[in-house]
């Protein structure tokens, strides 16, 4: 019976066109991602190949998110279709054992569930033929087939997920029999996928993620987390590796079980009647006491009355009866779904996995900020949009469905309404019920902050953002859903169809280089609030779109009532004759009247967008670029003046988003030859004059803002001119996405020289660097850095930073509102009041460098408080908004810290002050300029540091941008590979120091461990190839992580005053020095110089090679001594291997220094114990055992303690001692 039952399944689902739907739509996404870049699923770019196995699996893990509503349709479908068809009785009469029933019917759906899961490999075979018949892809972006690629990714994922998603499905449709109860799991799935998602993000909870993550995500992530980028084109992950093969056993077997209480517990029996019946999960419940006595009604009393006549029914059909069954239905529907138990339990889901994100928010290395308004709302809506998107989805199409699913439709369309009043009332209904989500959010995020002891709450954010913005983004979703539930006759395809309708809008119009605001559905600028400065320049913008897209909102809605299913009729011409006779009187008004506002809307935004403020689409802008470097690049070596001397005069209008600037540049020909000509390239977004006296323009290129003037007299060697210009811009109505807001706003403007200045000469960084992009446009490969030479002359007379000056002197005189105070490079020298031309109140200040400095700085402006202080003679300033004062004291420390340490160890400070200035987080970064660090209000200012046991990441990250003062600002490599290593990485040094002296040594070990982790992650996504350390080219997680490993294991083995000796000797040659500049060679050798013979292969590990460690402990006991200590036996095993630039990896021997430990237990509210005992040893054998003895209990033990080195898994390095 079992075989008839899967049989007959397997051919119902084949039959229907549902299955190949699905198949056909992966073919499609899949095949179009592996063809061409305009779509990218699962992790392909760089050098990783389009149909790498890494790239496979993760496709198939990531689809299967989405697959959970396909598997939910097939499962709950076969668990609930003899009810639905009222065919129960007679299957649970005829002779059908449970087993076979239950079997054949999960098992048959869940293999057909598994075949459009088949399209996805499909899809990358035939993308991948695609790709390269045609060129759309160049055929080295693709590796072979790997056929085990496709069947691990598909055992894993497609199999495991949908065994153990489906399980549970079935579980609850079969025991509960209601369809609301299976998308209800299905919405558990995902929160508990939320839920593993966030507690990962703490590495301190990874493993717990092998076992608690029922979709495989975090085990996956976990096995290839530190795989390189020949890992990622050769592996996959099988159901056998590791944290995966553990978490698919676990979770089999949960499966297993849900199968075993769906058989236990599901009857064959009639649940109405027998005296007894079952709840949803067999639990037995009370019957009903039967009575003999009958109602009035039945018993005939009062039915054969008097005749008298029935009194007149007059039908009111009036507008006010109207609405006042639109509100009727509205509150039926409502308190429908507010009270049923599915609904609870999605929000209660969703309430839970917002408080697990609200408990992990905003974690960087561990750590914890302030819970800012801004900040909970953020995580509130990216927790809750997936179930308020569920909630929508689900219960917009089920209110649609509600009257035919209940067999009450013909009824129901009986009676005397309209169509507008029952379509009005279901969306008053779920636009209510959602608004209660946004209001129980409100009081979730008011009270997580509470628990939190933060009660500086912004009621008026949360109504704003909850209550008025996202609703108004919710709204248009919640009628599209109903329209396609109405237009779509079938409620399954209808879910299906919402679902891919919003994901293809989401992601298709990139491709097709669509970015109008007025195309993508329900779009509207991107904005970002900030504490500093609100809504800021956004307001006009949003409540512009939101009244576009609201009024074609009205225009759906009405589509929707013209084609409203009533009667028993629904073909599609039937409809659309109903449509016809629908679309006069008032659906005609009111269509007509909408239609009028929505194209005058439409009309003035397109107006502001196109005409107004034009904006150039990714598209646009990469064609540009290709001509940009195909014209121009020619003069890339022309020779050019250098910049000298610098003068602005600045009026910034803050309130009215103005900004106007003159300057002047003295410019000097530091060549050997004569210049005739000036190569000049002009901020964007700006209006610009430019004055050249004795030149003449000779091009003029508006597109590429690029222009030529040639002298009337060639520059001679030594000589100055002076050029003059300047440059305006004024924010004008509405924009499609609003430019220019970090440099020009109302409160916290934040613009640098570059964003106001010239540029002289051919500028490359407005190239396309992206090797594969370069290659669409057939531009030549290009080199990310010049090559690293030892004796260089052209190559090393410029800067990383650009060629346009080498050191100049900056005066500055900016005005900005009487209520702000602007910040420019040096010593304020005067400040005053006044009035411009028009008679506006302004507030003045002229600044000055002390030092000539880099072409590099930046003017800041806004409402500040300011905290002062000195040290030794240096002002010590701290500009931030009122709101954000928690960590300035902390960050005055840290400044003073700094220089006590830098000015002792590298050389003295240049400038006369040391200023952080908080800005808006339109960004998030720190930033170094010549005595002034601006400092982002969304990371620094807000963080919530214990120093007891957190890392102080505001005391290191002040410090590494103190650190550039002498890293780049007196120091500054030459424009090629390595350059970064002198500032970058001296500036991770220069903190780590700080850090050290503050905290100790041992309290080191955490922020190593993250710097490790983040090193090893980011290999595996390196877009080009991995370089050692001494040719850096400009890779963060080499310059930044891997730096700051490899000169804490340097100062470990040579010595803090060894390598400090040789900072110095480079700051002595180096600071302030005119060209040639210099490269990666001069930190090196003096490193080496430092260094005992003993120790110079360690030179070359470290900075020329690229060197990884394969260590672990084995184990690790203790035994109690009689005199009260322990006696600790550790057995590390230890490996040593050189990688190649895509992290194929070469066995080397071993002989190094390497540390072995032991640490104690951590205190309470400690992570990390003491550490009790350190030994460093020469490791020639892969394996050796240790002995310590220490006078406290020990906790862990093992090799490399202190995690300085590049380990494979760093997280083995440590064992619990037995």
């Amino acid at each position: 019976m079992f075989a008839s039952i899967f049989t007959f399944e397997i051919r119902y689902w084949l039959r229907q066109p549902m299955v190949w739907i699905f198949m056909l739509v992966n073919i499609t996404m899949f095949a179009w991602a592996a063809a061409s870049d305009d779509l990218t699923i699962g992790g392909s770019f760089g050098n990783i190949y389009k149909n790498a196995p890494f790239v496979i699996q993760n496709q198939y893990g990531v689809w299967t998110i989405f697959a959970l509503l396909m598997t939910t349709a097939f499962v709950q479908n076969a668990a609930l279709r003899d009810f639905t068809y009222n065919s129960h009785q007679l299957v649970f009469s005829s002779p059908i054992r449970k087993i076979d029933y239950l079997a054949g019917r999960f098992f048959g759906s869940f293999c057909v569930a598994l075949i459009p899961f088949l399209g996805i490999s499909i899809g990358i075979l035939l993308g991948t033929l695609i790709g390269k018949m045609t060129g759309a892809t160049d055929a080295d972006r693709y590796g072979p087939v790997v056929w085990s690629a496709h069947l691990n990714a598909f055992l894993t994922f497609a199999v495991g997920n949908t065994f153990i998603s489906g399980t549970f499905i079935f579980m609850l449709a079969a025991l509960s029999r209601s369809t609301v109860v299976a998308f209800v799991g299905a919405v558990l799935l995902l929160v508990a996928q939320a839920v593993a998602g966030n507690l990962l993000r703490d590495l301190d909870n990874e493993k717990l993620v092998a076992y608690f993550d029922a979709l495989g995500f975090g085990p996956f992530g976990l096995v290839t987390k530190y795989w390189t980028v020949a890992d990622k084109n050769t592996r996959s992950v099988s159901l056998l590796n590791g944290d995966m093969g553990i978490n698919r056993l676990i979770w089999f077997g949960v499966g297993l079980l849900w199968l075993a209480i769906t058989y236990s517990r599901f009857s064959f029996a009639e649940r109405t009647a027998k005296p007894t019946r079952m709840g949803w999960f067999g639990r037995r419940k009370k019957a009903a006491r039967p009575t003999d006595d009958l109602p009035a009604d039945a018993a005939g009393v009062g039915v054969f009355g008097a005749v008298n006549p029935l009194p007149p029914v007059r039908v009111q059909t009036s507008a006010g009866v109207q609405w006042a069954q639109a509100w009727r239905i509205a509150r039926t529907d409502f308190w429908g779904i507010s009270k049923g138990v599915a609904f609870l339990v999605i929000l209660l889901a969703g309430l839970l996995n917002m408080g697990f994100s609200l408990r992990f928010a905003d974690q960087s290395y561990g750590l914890y900020s302030y819970p800012v308004t801004y900040q909970v709302i953020q995580t509130i809506q990216g927790t809750m949009g997936i179930f308020l998107f569920a909630i929508i989805i689900f219960y917009s199409g089920d209110l649609i469905w509600k009257e035919r699913d209940a067999d009450l439709a013909q009824i129901y369309d009986s009676m005397p309404h309209r169509n507008w009043s029952v379509f009005v009332g279901k969306l008053l209904a779920m636009t209510g019920v959602v608004f209660v989500v946004q209001l129980l959010c409100i009081v979730a995020g008011l009270l997580a902050q509470t628990l939190k002891g933060y009660t500086a709450y912004d009621l008026r954010q949360y109504i704003v953002e909850m209550g008025v913005i996202s609703m108004l983004r919710l709204i248009p979703i919640i009628v599209l859903s109903m329209l396609i539930h109405t237009l779509v006759n079938n409620k399954y395809v209808a879910f299906f169809a919402v679902v891919v309708i919003l994901i293809m809008n989401a992601y298709i119009w990139s491709p097709l280089d669509v970015q109008s605001n007025l195309v993508q559905f329900n779009a509207s600028p991107d904005y970002t609030y900030s504490d500093m400065n609100g809504w800021g320049p956004y307001v006009a913008a949003i409540a512009w779109f939101r009244a576009y897209w609201l009024l074609f909102t009205v225009l759906l809605g009405v589509v929707a009532v013209l084609f409203w299913v009533r009667g028993k009729d629904t073909t599609w011409r039937s409809r659309w004759q109903q449509a016809r006779q629908a679309s006069a009187g008032l659906n005609a008004r009111v269509a007509l009247g909408t239609l009028v506002a929505w194209l005058a809307v439409g009309g003035f935004l397109f107006y502001n967008t196109q005409v107004l403020n034009p904006y150039v689409t990714s598209k646009v802008q990469e064609k540009r670029q290709v001509a940009y470097e195909k014209t121009y690049k020619k003069f890339e070596n022309r020779p050019q003046p250098r910049i000298t001397d610098v003068a602005y005069t600045i009026d910034l209008y803050p309130a009215e988003r103005e900004l106007a600037v003159q300057g002047r540049y003295q410019l000097t020909n530091h060549t050997n030859v004569p210049i005739d000509s000036l190569h000049i390239v002009l901020p964007n977004r700006m209006t610009y004059a430019l004055t050249l006296p004795g030149a003449q323009r000779v091009l003029n290129d508006s597109v590429h803002q690029y222009q030529i003037y040639r002298l009337a007299r060639p520059l001679a060697p030594g000589d100055s001119i002076q050029l003059s210009w300047t440059v305006q811009h004024r924010a004008k109505g509405i924009e499609n996405e609003i430019a220019f807001v970090q440099q020009v706003n109302q409160n916290g403007s934040f613009f640098n020289n570059a964003d106001v200045s010239p540029q002289i000469g051919y500028q490359k960084e407005g190239e396309i660097s992206g090797k594969n992009d370069r290659k669409e446009y057939d531009l030549p490969e290009r080199a990310r850095m010049l090559k690293l030479q030892r004796t260089c002359t052209d190559a090393c007379m410029n800067t990383y930073i650009g060629g346009n000056a080498d050191w100049v002197n900056v005066k500055t005189t900016i005005s900005t509102s009487p209520d702000q105070i602007a910040v420019a490079p040096g010593s304020l020298r005067k400040e005053w009041t006044g009035s411009d031309k028009q008679g506006r109140p302004r507030r003045y200040f002229s600044y000055a460098l002390d030092h000539p400095s880099l072409n590099f700085y930046s003017f800041i402006s806004a409402q500040f408080e300011v905290d002062r202080t000195k040290w030794n003679g240096i002002d010590v300033e701290v500009y931030y908004d009122k709101k954000h004062a928690y960590n300035v004291r902390n960050m005055s420390e840290s400044i003073k810290q700094s220089l006590a340490y830098y000015t002792e160890h590298f050389g003295p400070y240049r400038h006369k002050q040391a200023r952080i200035i908080e800005f808006p987080r339109y960004a998030s970064f720190a930033q170094a300029f010549p005595g002034t660090m601006p400092y982002s209000e969304s990371i620094g200012f807000i963080a919530k540091i214990d120093p007891e046991t957190d890392i102080d990441m505001v005391k290191y990250v002040v410090a590494h941008e103190m650190g550039h003062q002498w890293w780049a600002h007196q120091v500054i490599g030459a424009e090629m590979q390595g350059a970064t290593l002198l500032s970058e990485t001296m500036a991770q040094y220069s903190a780590l120091m700080v850090m050290q002296k503050a905290y100790g040594r041992d309290r080191m070990k955490r922020f190593l461990g993250y710097e490790s982790d983040n090193y090893l992650q980011a290999r595996g996504s390196e877009s080009e190839k991995e370089v050692p350390l001494e040719t850096v080219e400009n890779q963060g997680y080499i310059h930044y992580r891997k730096g700051s490993l490899v000169m804490f294991n340097l100062k470990e083995f040579i010595g803090e005053t060894a390598v400090n000796t040789a900072l110095r000797d480079l700051v002595n040659t180096y600071a302030y020095r005119l060209p040639p500049y210099p490269t990666s060679y001069a930190l090196v050798d003096r490193l080496r110089t430092q260094t005992p013979d003993s120790l110079q292969s360690t030179i070359r590990d470290l900075f020329e090679q690229i060197t990884i460690y394969d260590n672990r402990a084995t184990t690790a006991t203790a035994k109690k001594r009689n005199d009260g200590q322990y006696d600790v036996t550790v057995t590390v095993q230890t490996a040593k291997l050189r990688a190649d630039s895509l992290g194929r990896e070469t066995p080397l021997p071993l002989n190094d220094l390497i540390d072995v430990g032991v640490y104690g237990k951590p205190a309470d509210g400690k992570k990390i114990g003491k550490l009790l005992a350190i030994r460093r040893t020469r490791m020639k054998k892969p394996s050796g055992t240790f002995t310590f003895t220490v006078k406290e209990p020990p906790y862990e033990a093992g090799v490399d303690p202190l995690s300085y080195l590049a380990d494979r898994i760093p997280t083995d390095n440590l064992k619990k001692v037995q």
